[in-house]
């Protein structure tokens, strides 16, 4: 996915569903802070996991029906919106939402989760997609390492997984 594509979707979130306000999580959210990023790791997804506003599930759901994989917007253009709840980044730090970086198009914002927010969170999951975005963002320094210990601590989560995540922020930064 690419800056432009995320503008897009956002513009026809906006058009379609009236909405002047969503928040974006995910790889996506990265392409706020760095819109050009290279080939690789960053691009690689074609979804945009989107937040509608007040967490309305069911407008989520609208625009997964609208906007959404295997939607004609998606066999059309080759990238989806993804309607999302606030529980999709499960280990995102509580204040993630005061971070955001907001890309703005036509009455539309779109409020994407800070780069350091979304690697914690992907951290969290621990899919092998999610340690190689968070390698490629550590590379390109789009995240710090005391950064993400010290959000790590805004993170609902258990002790053991606390540790399990502080050791994948300690390998993030070794390779």
């Amino acid at each position: 996915m690419y800056r432009n594509q995320l503008q897009h979707v956002i513009l026809e979130i906006g058009r379609r569903f009236n909405l002047k306000d969503i928040y974006i999580v995910g790889s996506a959210a990265i392409l706020a802070a760095m819109p050009d990023p290279p080939e690789g790791e960053l691009t690689a997804t074609r979804d945009v996991d989107v937040i509608a506003p007040y967490d309305e599930e069911r407008l989520g759901d609208q625009i997964s029906f609208v906007l959404g994989e295997a939607s004609d917007f998606d066999a059309e253009h080759g990238y989806y919106a993804q309607g999302v709840t606030s529980e999709t980044p499960e280990y995102a730090p509580r204040d993630w939402r005061s971070r955001t970086i907001d890309i703005q198009v036509s009455g539309t914002v779109g409020r994407c989760m800070d780069p350091n927010d979304v690697v914690l969170s992907k951290l969290g999951a621990g899919r092998p997609k999610d340690l190689r975005f968070a390698s490629a963002a550590a590379s390109l320094d789009l995240i710090r390492r005391r950064i993400l210990l010290d959000r790590l601590e805004h993170v609902d989560c258990s002790d053991q997984m606390r540790k399990l995540i502080t050791d994948r922020i300690t390998a993030t930064f070794a390779a």
